[in-house]
């Protein structure tokens, strides 16, 4: 890295795991305090996007190894197949699946919150040490 950014990178394996840390208190709040089906739907949202996020992250490790141009056309035909095979799995799941949508649409932002966070702590250990 340049550009005095060394160290600054955040693990994927610490977002995967606050991302999993952050998906069991919210589904065990949304259970406690709303319903059962709330903390089930938030842990289904969660599970779904966690398990699409590894998925992107090995696709994207194989590119790195392999960064030809049919191995990038490949990466964006499998991230395209990633959203379509996404949206319809949500549509059945919201259609047809008796789901709380707000617990549901809580789960699904884990990743990101769990990105959030790890960067968050992150800056404060590279302020500390500054």
């Amino acid at each position: 890295m340049t550009g005095g950014t060394e160290g600054a990178d955040i693990p994927i394996r610490r977002v995967e795991l606050i991302s999993y840390l952050v998906l069991l208190a919210m589904a065990l709040i949304g259970w406690l305090l709303l319903s059962p089906l709330a903390g089930i739907s938030v842990l289904i949202g969660g599970f779904v996007v966690i398990l699409s996020f590894q998925w992107l992250k090995r696709d994207a490790v194989r590119l790195s190894l392999n960064p030809t141009k049919q191995a990038k056309i490949r990466f964006m035909l499998k991230c395209l197949g990633r959203l379509v095979v996404l949206g319809l799995l949500f549509y059945y799941l919201v259609r047809y699946q008796q789901l709380h949508i707000p617990g549901f649409l809580v789960g699904l932002a884990t990743v990101q919150i769990g990105i959030v966070l790890a960067t968050i702590s992150k800056m404060k250990r590279l302020l500390k040490e500054a």
